[in-house]
């Protein structure tokens, strides 16, 4: 059945045309609920009238993103789906496994195809069962083959960016829950404001967690010097947050209980400002680390700062970003090139230093600095035009 224009391909035009599009490139296609944060760069190359399928191309690197939707029950299982495709490009591939994303049981395997190109190519394949339909969404990710190796992270963080649903995704990518599934409940306790709170992480957390930032510092690296840097900045901490949040889930709960008294005696005071203000000292007064090695990210986990290792003020904000949107509190991560720091805001109607972003007026936290209230932020660090803002998804 042929499918009318659909907001995926305006959504694609509009990148296409506009050079002021001020965030890293969204493929979104809402009828069929599904989306892609891709890093900067792909340009689309080919397409069928009926918005099934879709070609990108990279234009500093030997990377192509294929996307193929195929509608009306053509196929129920993720394996016949990608293994057909495959077929279809001649792809060789030695393992294909099924696993759960999204409580969906998706496939996922790396292959070979000399029909891609000239030269031959290798990459990784993914199905996924889109919800609420009768689809399956296939992607393919691929490289010139003599160049795929030092492209795999590139292509990771291509398909790592695939949400799907029509609610907000706050979860782990889909090449991440392949790679770590979760294991065992692993036990943690910590002190906030004289308090010690008790609570578990999944003992992967931590390992796969690194696995993100590592590779998505990895993607970020490329764009150091590129007119499009900071679209890519961007796209990193929205990455890093997005696999952040779930990890925090039973953290945030087990924080809120713990602090509930202390919450209780201020009596009159709407529960999350104080709640801000005592895990706003907490961070402040945490080991101030950074740490580089093998040209990796400095950037601390937020597991990791939970069982307290050292960290520094991206890391902090992310970290205050996460539990402050688990309160309910509509949070924002402002990073600067600039000043070479980050903060975070909250949208509180309080007096202090603020950014308005999209009609939203965030009051800043400063995290680094100790015993600095919510609101105030250092004069020489105060121009809100050298602020750059990362809308969390």
């Amino acid at each position: 059945m042929k499918r009318k224009a659909s907001p995926f391909l305006i959504s694609l035009l509009m990148l296409l045309l506009l050079p002021f599009f001020l965030h890293a490139e969204e493929v979104i296609d809402h009828d069929f609920g599904y989306s892609l944060d891709i890093p900067e760069g792909y340009k689309v190359v080919g397409y069928t009238p009926d918005g099934t399928s879709y070609q990108f191309q990279h234009t500093k690197l030997p990377v192509t993103l294929v996307l193929k939707l195929y509608t009306n029950g053509i196929y129920t299982k993720s394996k016949t789906a990608l293994k057909e495709t495959l077929t279809k490009l001649s792809g060789q591939y030695d393992n294909m496994d099924s696993f759960y994303w999204n409580s969906k049981i998706c496939a996922i395997t790396t292959f070979k195809s000399s029909v891609t190109n000239k030269s031959g190519s290798k990459g990784w394949a993914i199905a996924v069962p889109l919800e609420e339909t009768d689809s399956m969404l296939v992607l393919l990710c691929y490289a010139d083959e003599k160049a795929a190796q030092n492209c795999e992270q590139f292509m990771i963080s291509t398909l790592n960016s695939l949400e799907t649903g029509k609610g907000t995704n706050r979860s782990p990518g889909i090449i991440t829950t392949y790679a770590y599934p979760g294991a065992e409940k692993k036990q943690i306790a910590f002190d906030i404001a004289e308090k010690t709170v008790r609570t578990t992480i999944d003992s992967e957390d931590s390992e796969a967690a690194q696995f993100v930032i590592d590779c998505e510092f990895a993607v970020l690296s490329l764009y150091a010097n590129d007119e499009h840097w900071k679209e890519a900045w961007i796209r990193y901490y929205k990455a890093i947050f997005r696999d952040s949040y779930s990890r925090l889930d039973n953290a945030a709960k087990d924080i809120r209980s713990t602090l509930e008294p202390l919450v209780k005696k201020q009596r009159g005071r709407n529960s999350e400002e104080v709640l801000n203000e005592l895990l706003l000292a907490w961070v402040q007064n945490m080991e101030y680390k950074r740490e580089t090695k093998d040209r990796k990210s400095d950037f601390t986990n937020v597991t990791d700062i939970l069982c307290g290792k050292g960290n520094d003020c991206d890391s902090r904000s992310l970290l205050m970003c996460c539990l402050m949107e688990h309160y309910g509190v509509k949070s924002e991560l402002f990073i600067s090139r600039v000043y070479s720091h980050s903060v975070y805001g909250v949208d509180f109607n309080l007096q202090g230093a603020k950014i308005n972003v999209n009609g939203t007026d965030f009051l800043l936290n400063e995290t680094t600095a100790k015993n600095i209230r919510p609101g105030l932020i250092a004069q020489d660090q105060s121009k809100t035009e050298n602020w750059i803002p990362v809308d969390l998804p």
